[in-house]
């Protein structure tokens, strides 16, 4: 495969990633330098190793997984605003063992979001939240805390409800219009920190679509707010459960320190997603409906929703996802009763492409699951890379329950990419070995 000029091609990268990260905006900027034990040559590239990105479904702490340095000057994105101290001691006191808060914001914001819909209807009904959902999101006066917004509507005003994870203005197939992602690169230790925050409009599924408004006559609901829980305890995802379901609890205690929702204390019930093999989801999803919630917060694998939002929206109940990236949630008939505190996958497949791009890379590979989330942003963020001018020389999906991956990592090695974005869950913990051993992985 003949490629063009590599010095050329960097300048024009760098110049389209420029604009990109440009209009994403930069909210803060702890650190824009490597690490100290990153040997960084000219426009960024470390020039001891392969470099390697991970994204939010694979961005953990592999401390305990692989020996010390394996990872170090690996960078990653994934979704999500910069946490205060305040809010990871307020989770870690729901669950001490947290090793980290991935999406846990987004599942806390998810519960008070939906429970402020619930007080605006006046109704605990999943319709009549889901019509409320947009209106407590945006346009009205800007409230924190679920104390304080509800004090304004309970005085009728408009409230514009900002999270934890960021603001979330949800549009109108029930995602955030508007999210940051986060840039993180890993350390000695295997584990990460973060570099910069990009915050961006999300520009797909602005609108409504066919099927995907609330029709028909509103019920009147019991007016017990139940929460159901659809969150990884074991499968690929097992690693994001923790934070998440410790979100969902979080957001419940407040609720009823608060009073609760329509002056009733707030329930949940616990399910496991599984994210994996076997696929348990649709089994737990039927012991949340039968169970009466009024909401199902997950899943958090987009693969996983999509195999189980028909049964809910059928059952009339309101689904919230706190980390569904793809991009298939956009069209999807919903019946008005889908959303997501996570963006789609457009925005973090443009700050991961500016990013490869502004480090200085022309011609990359992309390897990633062959399901709905792999797909999506590995096709986000090859469109974004070669819009910019770069060359993504080799795409390779691959199916995540297999038992090697040499032929992938193989196939990636025969194209010689100056670096290589790894989209993928706990199969990293496979995958970065084989890297390694083929001469392309982290410090190989």
């Amino acid at each position: 495969m003949r490629r063009p000029s590599h010095v050329a091609r960097i300048a024009a990268v760098a110049a389209a990633s420029t604009l990109v990260l440009a209009a994403c905006g930069s909210d803060s900027d702890t650190s824009d330098e490597p690490s100290a034990s990153s040997s960084q040559a000219e426009g960024g590239q470390v020039s001891t190793n392969t470099q390697i990105y991970f994204v939010d479904g694979n961005t953990s702490d592999y401390s305990e997984d692989f020996d010390p340095g394996v990872l170090n000057g690996v960078k990653a994105t994934f979704p999500g605003a910069e946490l205060g101290d305040d809010f990871k001691k307020r989770l870690s006191e729901i669950n001490p063992k947290l090793k980290d808060y991935t999406y846990g914001p987004e599942s806390y914001d998810a519960t008070i979001v939906s429970a402020l819909a619930a007080e605006a209807a006046k109704n605990d009904n999943s319709k009549a939240i889901a019509k409320e959902m947009q209106g407590v999101s945006a346009d009205g006066t800007k409230c924190e805390t679920f104390t304080d917004c509800k004090k304004l509507l309970d005085d009728g005003d408009d409230i514009d409800y900002e999270g934890v994870s960021g603001p979330i203005n949800f549009n109108g197939s029930g995602s955030p219009s508007a999210a940051t992602i986060g840039i993180f690169q890993y350390n000695e230790d295997n584990n990460y920190d973060n570099l910069s925050y990009q915050t961006g409009e999300v520009t797909s599924g602005g609108e409504s679509g066919p099927g995907q408004s609330v029709t028909g006559s509103v019920p009147k609901g019991d007016g017990k707010f139940v929460v159901g829980s659809l969150l990884p305890q074991t499968g690929d995802l097992a690693f994001l459960g923790p934070p998440e379901i410790a979100g969902v609890e979080l957001a419940v205690n407040d609720l009823n320190d608060a009073g609760g929702v329509l002056g009733e204390k707030v329930s949940v019930v616990q399910a496991d997603s599984g994210d994996g093999t076997p696929n348990i989801a649709p089994q737990e999803t039927d012991k949340l409906l039968g169970k009466d919630v009024d909401i199902i917060v997950g899943a958090a694998s987009s693969s996983v929703s999509l195999s189980v939002i028909d049964k809910i929206v059928n059952a009339g109940v309101l689904q919230i996802s706190p980390a569904n990236t793809s991009t298939a949630f956009d069209t999807y008939k919903d019946e008005g009763l889908y959303f997501r505190t996570a963006p789609s996958d457009v925005l973090q497949g443009r700050v991961l492409a500016g990013l490869v791009a502004a480090d200085g890379f022309t011609d990359i590979a992309i390897l990633a699951r062959q399901d709905s989330y792999g797909e999506a942003l590995a096709d986000n963020a090859e469109k974004f890379f070669e819009e910019g001018g770069g060359s993504v020389v080799l795409k390779e999906l691959y199916a995540p329950d297999a038992s090697t991956f040499t032929a992938e990592v193989n196939a990636a090695k025969a194209e010689d990419p100056d670096a290589i974005i790894l989209i993928a869950f706990d199969e990293t913990k496979k995958i970065i070995p084989e890297m390694i051993k083929a001469g392309i992985g982290p410090n190989s």
